[in-house]
């Protein structure tokens, strides 16, 4: 509703026959503060009924130690014509929508939830979370995979017969794991090496499990690729890879358990033995292999961890080198 402007008369007191000591009162003040009134009410276009200052006519500008604005919410917009620069509101939801055109941030933005059709990175991303991506992924320059190293102790089993270590993946784990295997040196109990140049007599093979996590398992899907670095004397940390070698102990890598389910893990087609054999009967095929000889750095597997069609936590193996079924 447009702005009706108002005037102030101002009513004389006249002088009567009943009312002796009253006289007119009439002068310049009276005048002055009608004029104040209404250049107050009219030109910051006050309208009572309606509670609004600048009705027609915005006012430059408010200035104030702090500003409440309720109900609902505030509209920034230009003079004539009018165009909304932005708003804040509520919406059906009673979620506060605050709608602008563009917003440069100096330090910090902090949400739960962003919705884009496009962004543009210019320095860096980090993602400390899970990331889906549901089209094609470009990549214009080099992907760095993620690398951890292990130590893994290798022990002496409860038959006596395996020296055995334990790899733990979680959902933490990075993609390439370079793993150290620690043999259990004599004179400490139950070794699995004499400390001088041979494995102990009643071991017969050499055995890496890999199982899951109790609390923070691997998620479904993940792919692992496992780097055999060296066998080493627990106490010189001396390679002990030729004693393996002199022993023709077998390298197998098994499938353990999934300890956050209890369940055991199978690995590929859950036949036969994966690893280093140095008594293969593939004398030729080994050779090239080069899964027939123990070597630092020499032998790596990858499995892609899958939930099967029976439910069963499953490690496939996508490609090994250095390595043969047997």
């Amino acid at each position: 509703m447009a702005f009706s402007p108002v005037s102030l008369p101002i009513q004389e007191i006249l002088l009567t026959n009943f009312v002796t000591d009253i006289a007119t009162i009439s002068n310049a003040n009276d005048l002055l503060l009608q004029d104040k009134l209404e250049d107050l009410i009219n030109l910051m276009e006050i309208d009572l009924n309606t509670l609004a200052i600048g009705t027609d006519n915005p006012i430059n500008y408010v200035r104030a130690e702090s500003f409440v604005i309720q109900d609902t919410g505030f509209t920034f917009q230009t003079g004539t014509p009018t165009q909304i620069i932005a708003r804040l509101e509520k919406n059906a939801n009673t979620q506060s929508v605050l709608t602008v055109d563009r917003i440069n941030n100096n330090i910090l933005i902090d949400t739960d939830l962003l919705t884009a059709n496009d962004v543009t990175i210019n320095n860096s991303l980090t993602i400390g979370a899970p990331a889906v991506a549901n089209s094609t992924v470009q990549l214009n320059s080099s992907l760095i995979e993620s690398k951890e190293s292990v130590i893994l102790d290798l022990e002496k089993s409860v038959g006596g017969t395996e020296a055995v270590a334990r790899l733990t993946l979680t959902s933490t784990s990075r993609q390439n794991i370079f793993v150290k295997l620690k043999a259990t040196t004599s004179p400490t109990l139950n070794f699995v090496y004499d400390g001088v140049s041979a494995f102990a007599p009643s071991i017969t093979s050499i055995e890496l499990y890999v199982d899951f996590d109790t609390n923070n398992p691997p998620v479904q899907n993940t792919q692992f690729t496992i780097y055999l670095v060296d066998i080493v004397d627990e106490f010189t940390s001396t390679s002990i890879i030729p004693a393996a070698n002199t022993g023709t102990l077998p390298l197998k890598i098994k499938a353990g358990t999934n300890l956050s389910t209890s369940n055991t893990i199978l690995l590929h087609a859950n036949t036969g033995n994966v690893g280093v054999n140095p008594t293969s009967t593939n004398f030729a095929g080994s050779a090239v292999l080069n899964s027939n000889v123990h070597r630092p750095y020499g032998h790596n597997i990858s499995l892609l961890y899958i939930l099967d069609e029976n439910l069963d936590d499953r490690l496939i193996i996508n490609h090994m080198v250095g390595m043969e079924f047997f």
